[in-house]
């Protein structure tokens, strides 16, 4: 008899588990019943969409709502791993790599995809023609550097570059074997940087030379086998060393700080690339180290402010040294967008650059050798801009942008075709244009900048004064 009730039971208890199955992910979706470590990577938010006549004539509400669906379910991320954890240990595979964001090794280092790009053809045809624009492009940014260092100098502020090794050029005995880039390399940005620099006389601390000869003596990994930055424990002796080429730079002794004796142990993001993968388990891996700094007490050492424009790669440095102590200020202009100051953060817009960098002491360009295509991200010629021009000089430089566009009748065409794709009045989209060839290439629309080192016109330089 119980074993006749039990029988008569199984379809309730499957019925209870399939509306279970059924209906958990919307009580998880709606409800947070259970609290999950975020996926790793970049989502782009999208709201839920709202259906519309035109939406629903155009059929776009179905795709909106899949991909809202897609990125909201619930139980997403366990899933997610779950599934990323089966194709890595029966295919060694990953949704990364079929997306052709990372590439691995057959030892098992990891690599972004632009960085093996940028070792065996290099990145700067994706930022120019050819060889002809590529040098000129680089020579017109190693030219604005070379200006505004001299201009600056005067007002007390030195202006740096810091060259930052990529993990291709420190590491490429581990690199994958190239399947999916072709052509001929060309000369690097890097390459052609530390070579012009030299000629220039620009500050530079080349720490990618510096490495490759530190790379066989150190008993420290400088890259990370899971991470594309370098390793917590080597930016904390390219902070240490930063500090001793200030001194140099500004003649002023500068507070340091000791390491001490490395030990094994993960801090993100030395597993950055690992991270993306979005595994359940850990990767195995030759051991990453961290240390403990400890600052050394000297009252009377000069606390400079250091503003540094760059990538990615000087967090690690901001986040293990006590860089906040060392300096009296670091604001970090991340790609010369985002301004991050002491638990406060701005788009750059919002601040007053010209005022800020003649207050500062030092100003350093800090970029890894695939960001370097990209050198200050338009800070040379802002800068340039508001240090040497007046408001006549710029309304004057966007009219000749303006009558170059005007002039050129392909160009004309090309813009109105963008125009009309994007609904767009054709007057503003040659305004907009104008002004951006303007901003970005500052130089063939003043003449005042012609010069080799152009004189500051500005009222906020002139009030700031030349020190003596």
């Amino acid at each position: 008899m119980q074993h006749k009730n039990m029988k008569s039971r199984i379809p309730l208890i499957l019925s209870i588990l399939t509306a279970i199955l059924l209906f958990a992910p919307m009580l998880q979706e709606h409800l947070h019943l259970f609290k999950f470590n975020p996926l790793a990577g970049v989502v782009e938010e999208k709201p839920m969409p709202k259906m519309t006549l035109r939406n629903w004539q155009n059929r776009t509400i179905q795709t909106s709502a899949e991909s809202y669906l897609k990125h909201h379910c619930g139980f997403r991320e366990p899933l997610t791993r779950l599934y990323n954890q089966y194709l890595w240990d029966c295919y060694h595979t990953s949704p990364q790599f079929r997306k052709g964001q990372l590439m691995l090794n057959d030892d098992g280092w990891l690599f972004e995809s632009g960085n093996v790009e940028e070792y065996y053809v290099g990145n700067a045809l994706h930022y120019a023609n050819d060889s002809l624009g590529i040098a000129q492009k680089f020579g017109e940014e190693a030219f604005r550097i070379y200006q505004l260092q001299h201009i600056l100098e005067p007002y007390g502020v030195h202006l740096l570059v810091m060259l930052e090794p990529g993990k291709e050029l420190i590491c490429p005995e581990h690199l994958p074997e190239n399947t999916r880039f072709k052509g001929e390399k060309k000369i690097t940005a890097y390459e052609f940087y530390r070579q012009r620099f030299e000629q220039l006389g620009i500050n530079c601390f080349d720490v990618g030379q510096w490495f490759l000869q530190l790379k066989d003596v150190v008993d420290y990994p400088l890259y990370p086998q899971t991470g594309t930055h370098w390793s917590n424990i080597a930016s904390m002796h390219v902070a240490d060393s930063l500090i001793h080429y200030l001194e140099q730079l500004g003649n002023q002794r500068i507070r340091h700080f000791s390491i001490g004796e490395p030990y094994e142990k993960t801090v993100y993001p030395d597993d950055d690339l690992e991270q993306l993968l979005n595994l359940i388990r850990p990767l195995k891996k030759t051991p990453n180290y961290f240390a403990q700094v400890c600052l050394e007490a000297d009252s009377s050492a000069y606390r400079p402010k250091l503003i540094t424009i760059g990538d990615s790669y000087y967090w690690n440095l901001l986040n293990n040294t006590p860089f906040h102590v060392v300096f009296s200020g670091r604001p970090y202009w991340y790609y010369y967008s985002t301004a991050y100051y002491t638990g406060d953060h701005r788009n750059v817009s919002e601040i007053d650059v010209l005022d800020e960098v003649l207050s500062a002491d030092f100003v350093m360009l800090a970029y890894s050798t695939q960001q370097l295509y990209k050198m200050s991200n338009g800070f040379t010629q802002d800068l340039l801009i508001r240090l040497c021009c007046d408001e006549k000089d710029i309304e004057a430089g966007k009219q000749a942008a303006l009558r170059h566009i005007q002039n050129s009748p392909k160009w004309l065409e090309s813009i109105e075709k963008r125009a009309e794709l994007y609904k767009f009045p054709i007057d503003t989209v040659i305004l907009k244009e104008a002004e951006n060839i303007f901003r970005t290439n500052p130089h063939n629309y003043l003449p005042a900048l012609k010069d080799s080192i152009p004189t500051p016109r500005s009222t906020k330089a002139q009030q700031y004064g030349i020190q003596q």
